[in-house]
């Protein structure tokens, strides 16, 4: 689904699906089945998991957004590195990772112990074995850093924050050293760093949300905090180019679900 930014109208902004509703047609493998993460590059494309559906594989969209919204390209993952059986495979978030001269995305799948990667250059998917957990959350630090870092938040509630290196989740059908890095005081579901190092987290049935900065031992802060929220996923975030970071609320008050879009000034991009 999409906003519109623009408009003078006063009425309530119209959401409409993305690019187009011929692109979204149930059991039908050639378009969207079930989108379960997406990130926007610095090139102006929109990246969509595809989760797929018990018929339809899953798949990684790109998006031109500079071009009209033009589909760039749909990479449909081998059965050997994401199960083609429904039951076998459940992706969930993915983060970009933008080198000198490709686009690596990283994803995660609940149902393995596995980071999936993929390369747009070289338009090749293969997975990297991480054991000890399953993973449900990534956040990736800015590639500037000299051990650039994917960090992890496994599944089944876990408070338990880890990281592997970039490095080695580049070497197809390998294996990445899981390194712990320290206890959220409660269970994250969605994390995010930004270009000055700062990881922000959001955590289930919490009303607030806490940051740490990674080029500092691990010491959880609390960043912003309401009265109170009902809902089991109340926060989700993102950064724009602009060094703002845009958070939306949403509370449930007599079973109907409310929303708020909030905005911060932090001083760093995503």
């Amino acid at each position: 689904m999409w906003l519109p930014t623009s408009g003078t109208s006063t009425a309530p902004p119209k959401l409409a699906l993305f690019p187009s509703l011929d692109l979204h047609k149930e059991d039908n493998c050639d378009t969207i089945q079930w989108a379960k993460g997406m990130e926007t590059d610095t090139d102006g494309r929109l990246w969509a998991l595809d989760l797929g559906s018990s018929n339809c594989p899953s798949k990684l969209w790109i998006f031109d957004l500079l071009n009209n919204d033009r589909t760039e390209r749909v990479h449909q993952f081998p059965d050997t590195v994401v199960s083609h059986s429904y039951n076998k495979r459940k992706l969930h978030d993915l983060v970009l990772d933008k080198t000198p001269d490709d686009y690596l995305a990283y994803i995660a799948d609940l149902f393995s112990e596995r980071i999936v990667v993929y390369s747009r250059k070289t338009d090749k998917s293969w997975s990297v074995k991480t054991t000890g957990d399953r993973w449900l959350s990534l956040a990736i630090s800015p590639n500037r850093e000299a051990r650039q870092s994917l960090y992890l938040i496994g599944i089944l509630g876990s408070k338990v924050l880890n990281s592997v290196s970039v490095s080695e989740l580049k070497n197809e059908g390998g294996s990445a050293a899981v390194k712990f890095i320290g206890n959220f005081t409660e269970k994250p579901y969605r994390m995010l760093i930004d270009s000055a190092n700062v990881l922000y987290a959001a955590f289930y049935f919490q009303n607030y949300f806490s940051k740490w900065n990674t080029s500092e031992p691990f010491r959880e802060q609390r960043l912003h905090e309401v009265g109170s929220l009902d809902g089991s996923l109340p926060f989700t975030f993102a950064l724009d180019e602009n060094d703002t970071l845009w958070v939306m609320e949403r509370n449930v008050i007599g079973g109907e679900a409310r929303h708020k879009l909030l905005k911060a000034a932090v001083g760093a991009r995503s």
